[in-house]
């Protein structure tokens, strides 16, 4: 149960005190498991560094890129004869092995040899290069030579991306855990800030984030999940619905799939797929070692009073373990000062320049534990924990609701990766609860509740790769299914017993009930001389949803003392007592059943006309069912000021996606050693049946009642997302420049039918609320590296056009364009530490984010400064 504020003010150690105590039981976790590693298990010698295991994850393409990507994976230094790489095209290679057995398999079948000394590995062509040795004097004799290392940045690419990001024919953005660090971001909303296409539209209050890719969001219509499992938690309210609880220290990376596809975690959907993966072994132990770790400590003003990390990871013999814990403490931020923000009718988060109730605690963890069972198979049990307390409210002084969320993830993943063309398997399931305990204090009218919001999710999935050689070309076969089941429960407990026949008011909005999907999927994939690939697939969506929606019935008049006579006269009464009557709330239960199935196909063409430069076209088809939270609406608003009605005849959103795009990927541009990459693409998305919560009325059945409220409906037509996206990387080593921009044009329908006493008719009148993304992001990354590249300075430029925003958005501040600079900096003091600081929102801007109009200003200047180290 939440403490109220005065309670948690109350009980709360000082600030400091805080902080010590967080730092050393961050340390207390990681010392006692980095001791044990030690003992049992030291250092390999500098020789074996290629026999230690390694997660490669390596696409198929030309040997000259493939080099850069098995150094970077591998920890190798890679010696490449230029003559080789010409015309070699190599094997994707997947999975935890060894560099040498990773190898192999990326160069089988192509006749190109290597041979590994220490931590150098020399690829030339024939017999010739396993009898090339390192001389004496430690020189390679080759005629011409490349050295594939990491990029000046860990990656080439934009915000980290790796090169197989530019290598595939389809919308997909990602940011590494190193770029994350850059600018340590207050709340995992930050992560997106400069991805092309891509907001977060979550109240600053609730740390859960709702991602937004070109212009759809909330309701599952984007997968959000954590090491694969989905997070389909939803709650109803005044802002975003659905809502994934991730923080950010404990991640290694995020990817995001920008469009209705075929593969885990698109069924269901047609906005995009973001996985959020965590640390592993892999990301702590540096190659020829058996076990590392690293401590993060970040603090600054603006109430960015703590964020903090341990972690420590270990391997003996084939199983390896992984542990982090986290622990953040926020308080109510400053907003800028500089400008004058456009409140509408409805602004009232702001006293004495802070935005209220904008902070709150977080400890999070993670356990990982993986076991080699032989070097072709792998299983890895996984969980991560959040656990978060918050406060939503307007003002200080009016209605709060205490929040103590909790988010558990655990997942089982087993991997098959045989020296064999037809098998590249993986399987996994995994669970994820998210609950939500809210205490809301007593109002005016009604006194004070707890209320149990509950989802927990189960599922599955398993996928095959298999590859043929075939006439003219290879083939590749992808396919698999996924599952999951949403079992959702609302609970809540009144204090006031005047408020016993009330209490539905709470439970009804967000409803309890199931919802299961299956979606099997397959997807072949021709390639042809290097320049030409073609692929065809598809998935078929399956899914059942049932559950039971409370709705106002009307009153009765129950007699609970009739009148009576008091005193006769004479046979006739004199005086009578009045009957003495109680209004009962009257409700009706209506059960909600839906099914049904869709196939999604999927088609794409890549052509490579010259060297670096991919063109390709794509079309995909998409689909979305309704979610528990619209066709099981019910209830009424707290306080029944209007009622939610269910709607079981909805139907499901499907979609029309085309999208044209181009890679480039070059190096050695403008000076030796640097490297441009770009991905840009146009897309077209036309959306039919979308779901929308507007003013609706209901017969109650089986009576004449009318409820008048708010219900989710198929909106009438065709909603409309088509736009640019563009993201680019210029890193010379010493100096660097990326940038992203979108434009989308963003035009929902809002016609829909109307229900009223029985009767239908058709109207105009505008949603309940629909999230609009900007109309124009622009995001700069500009920056230098000095002494040996130990010391990088950097700003970061964010420019943002808003849309119009639709609804109960449109109530509060008004979105206006805006420009936040932002500043960074690192120095690496050795190779254990590295010091950190950063200045966010520089010129102390007042603005209100495009995505959160109605919510609350953004942060005002804030300024951090962190402590890595990494032992």
């Amino acid at each position: 149960m939440p403490l109220s504020p005065a309670a948690r003010q109350a009980s709360a150690f000082p600030r400091l005190r805080r902080r010590l105590l967080a730092a050393v039981a961050m340390v207390a976790v990681a010392a006692p498991v980095t001791a044990a590693m030690a003992q049992t298990a030291a250092p390999a010698p500098a020789g074996q560094t290629a026999g230690a295991l390694r997660s490669f994850d390596i696409p198929a393409q030309p040997l000259s890129s493939a080099v850069g990507t098995f150094s970077r994976q591998s920890g190798l230094q890679v010696t490449l004869a230029s003559a080789t790489a010409r015309g070699v095209t190599v094997q994707a290679v997947k999975g935890s092995m060894s560099a040498e057995q990773a190898l192999t398999r990326m160069l089988q079948g192509t006749g190109v040899q290597f041979r590994m000394s220490g931590g150098t590995v020399v690829i030339g062509q024939g017999p010739a290069a396993r009898a090339t040795a390192v001389a004496d004097d430690g020189s390679i004799p080759l005629d011409e030579v490349t050295v594939a290392a990491d990029g000046a940045g860990g990656h080439a690419g934009y915000q980290g991306a790796p090169n197989w990001i530019y290598e595939t024919p389809a919308s997909v953005s990602f940011i590494s855990r190193a770029a994350m660090q850059e600018v340590m971001p207050r709340e995992a909303s930050d992560l997106f800030d400069g991805m092309a296409g891509v907001n977060v539209a979550s109240p600053p209050q609730n740390p859960g984030i709702s991602v937004n890719v070109r212009g759809l969001q909330d309701q599952n219509r984007v997968t959000m999940s954590i090491d694969g499992a989905r997070q389909n938690y939803q709650q109803s309210g005044h802002n975003s619905t659905s809502y994934a609880y991730v923080d950010p220290l404990l991640l290694r990376e995020v990817e995001v799939e920008k469009n209705a596809t075929v593969g885990v975690g698109a069924g269901g959907t047609h906005g995009g797929v973001v996985m959020f993966r965590t640390l592993s072994a892999d990301d702590l132990i540096k190659p020829g070692r058996s076990w590392g770790g690293e401590i993060d400590v970040t603090t600054g003003t603006n109430e960015y009073q703590f964020y903090g990390l341990a972690a420590v990871a270990g391997r003996m013999g084939k199983v390896d373990a992984t542990f982090a814990v986290t622990q953040k403490e926020l308080g109510a931020y400053s907003v800028g000062t500089n400008g004058t923000l456009a409140p509408s009718v409805n602004a009232q988060y702001v006293e004495d320049q802070n935005a209220v109730f904008t902070g709150g605690t977080l400890w999070s963890g993670l356990a990982k534990f993986g076991w080699d069972i032989t070097d072709e198979q792998r299983l890895e049990l996984g969980l991560v924990v959040y656990d978060t307390e918050f406060t939503t409210s307007t003002s200080e002084g009016g209605y709060v609701n205490n929040n103590h969320v909790r988010n558990l993830t655990g997942t089982l993943t087993y991997t098959y990766q045989p020296d064999n063309a037809l098998i590249d398997l993986k399987a996994q399931v995994w669970a994820n609860q998210t609950e939500n305990q809210q205490y809301r204090t007593a109002r005016t009218t009604y006194g004070a509740f707890d209320v149990d919001y509950k989802l927990n999710t189960y599922g599955g999935s398993i996928v095959n790769t298999s590859n043929f050689k075939v006439p003219y070309g290879n083939l590749s076969l992808f396919y698999g299914a996924e599952g999951f089941l949403d079992d959702a429960s609302t609970n809540s407990v009144n204090y006031d017993a005047d408020d016993t026949l009330t209490n539905w008011w709470y439970s009804g909005t967000n409803p309890s009930g199931e919802r299961w999907m299956v979606t099997p999927f397959g997807k072949a994939t021709f390639t042809h001389g290097g320049w030409l690939e073609i692929s065809a697939g598809g998935r078929y969506d399956y899914y059942n949803l049932s559950g039971t929606s409370t709705v106002n019935a009307g009153v009765e008049q129950v007699i609970i003392t009739p009148s009576v006579c008091t005193l006769w006269f004479r046979g006739v009464c004199r005086r009578w007592s009045d009957a003495v009557y109680v209004t009962n709330q009257l409700t009706e239960d209506i059960d909600v059943q839906q099914s049904g199935g869709h196939f999604s196909p999927e088609a794409t063409l890549a052509i490579t006309p010259v060297k670096g430069l991919q063109v390709y076209g794509k079309y995909s088809g998409g689909y979305r069912p309704p979610t528990l939270s619209e066709s099981v609406l019910g209830g009424e608003h707290i306080g029944g000021i209007f009622a939610y009605i269910p709607n079981p005849d909805l139907q499901p959103e499907t979609s029309q996606n085309w999208e044209i795009g181009a890679n480039m990927m070059f190096d050695n541009v403008l000076r030796n050693g640097d490297t441009f990459r770009l991905k840009a693409a146009y897309f077209d998305r036309t959306i039919e049946n979308y779901i929308a919560l507007v003013t609706n009325s209901l017969i109650v059945p089986g009576t004449s009642t009318v409820v008048g409220g708010y219900q989710a409906v198929n909106l009438l037509g065709e909603s409309k997302l088509k736009g640019i996206e563009v993201e680019a990387n210029y890193d010379a080593g010493d100096y660097y420049a990326g940038a992203s921009y979108t434009y989308i044009n963003s035009d929902y329908s809002n016609n829909y039918f109307v229900n009223t006493d029985g009767y239908t008719s058709y109207t105009d009148t505008g949603v309940y609320l629909i999230f609009v993304a900007p109309e124009q992001k622009l995001a700069l990354d500009i920056g230098m590296r000095q002494f040996d590249r130990r010391w990088v300075i950097g700003t970061k430029i964010t420019h943002v056009v808003p849309s119009e925003q639709l609804g109960l958005n449109s109530l509060s501040y008004e979105p206006t364009t805006y420009t936040i600079w932002d500043l960074y900096s690192s120095f690496k003091i050795n190779e254990q530490a590295t010091m950190r600081v950063a200045v966010t929102n520089l010129t102390d801007v007042a603005y209100v984010d495009a995505m959160n109009a109605a919510d609350f200003p953004a942060p005002g200047r804030t300024a951090t400064v962190s402590l890595n180290l990494k032992f």
